[in-house]
Parts: C-alpha cells; structure tokens; sequence
C-alpha cells in the first residue's frame, strides 16, 4: 500500500509509528461506522454518532498527540468524540470546553471544577496542565527536590560552602538553559560576603 504525503508517495511500511498511529486510528473508525451502517450508505462525513476512544495518545509521538483531536474532527465533521487521556498534550491542544477532568475524593469520582478560558488550555505549560487540570502533585523528582531543599537551608543559614555544594548538585540536574540556574548564582553570590 502507497500513501501520497507531502514528500511523494512512500510505502506504508516505511512511515513513522505515529503517522501508522494516526492512520489506524482513522481507519478503525472508517471500519466501524462501514460495518454498521453498511445497509444505511452512511459516509464518514455523513456520520452523526458519537465515537468512544479510550487513550487517545497510546503509541503517539507528543507532537502528534497535540494533532490527534483536529485530524479526527475533521475527518468526521459530523461526530461527537469522547475521549480519554493521560495526556498533557492533548488537553493543551484541546479547544475551550473540551476538557471535563476528573478526580477521587474520598473514593468518589467526581469532575474537577477548571477555569472557562477563551483558548481552553493553549497558553498554559505542560507543567501547568500536570498540576492545575490532571492534579499532578508535583513535576520534579525527588532527588531535585532534596537538592533544591539543601540549596535552600544554606541559603537561609548563609553557609556559602554548603550553598556550593548543593549547587553544584542542581547544576547536574537542571536543563543546560533551565533559568533557574542563574537565579541560584545570584542567591548563592549574595552570601558570599
């Protein structure tokens, strides 16, 4: 099987997972709405039911997972979609009032009251997402948080040794651009004395 993409037609075999993904996705759809409304002539556009999908994101790249709601939107113009997801991703890039998250208080499942924005979830940061919609406690690890807390103690009892040993810790830890490390060097300059 060929599909024409933008670089030319490519075999089917030679395509990324994600894109196999995606096309399965669809063609799962196409399948079920042929099969059970084969006798109606129904067409995919024509399509007016509700189609369940239970991990949206399963074996999806995150840049595909942020495409994943538009392509099936308007591939069945027509459907309703509900959708589950752990996804950071997909809620980013859903639109407003797409999202209904849920929690358990107290054994009970109930929905999570979030904010009605104008652009649902677009601007926030996947962290942002973790912790304020999927109820992430924290995105750090826990080893980060021991190094930042020791940071912290020195800083607070301006032992500048100490300061510098436990930065030199975070410096191993954080990103190479994280901003974080330049405002630690200002806190850890200003108990130099």
């Amino acid at each position: 099987m060929m599909v024409n993409t933008p670089a030319g037609e490519i075999y089917y075999e030679y395509l990324s997972s994600g894109f196999k993904s995606c096309l399965s996705i669809l063609f799962g759809i196409v399948k079920e709405i042929e099969y059970r409304f084969i006798e109606a002539g129904i067409t995919i556009d024509e399509f007016k039911g509700v189609i369940l999908i239970d991990e949206l994101e399963l074996h999806l790249h995150p840049e595909w997972q942020t495409r994943i709601s538009l392509i099936l939107t308007q591939a069945f113009p027509n459907a309703q979609f509900i959708t589950s997801t752990h996804s950071p991703h997909i809620i980013q890039a859903a639109m407003p009032n797409q999202v209904v998250a849920l929690h358990n208080i107290g054994g009970k499942i109930e929905r999570k009251s979030l904010p009605s924005l104008e652009y649902g979830y677009q601007g926030w940061t996947v962290e942002e997402v973790l912790t304020d919609v999927m109820g992430l406690g924290d995105t750090r690890t826990s080893v980060y948080e021991s190094a930042i807390l020791s940071f912290q103690q020195a800083i607070d009892q301006e032992d500048y040794e100490a300061g510098m040993r436990a930065f030199g810790e975070l410096e191993k830890l954080l990103h190479p651009e994280n901003h974080l490390r330049k405002l630690l060097s200002f806190q850890l300059g200003a108990i130099k004395g």
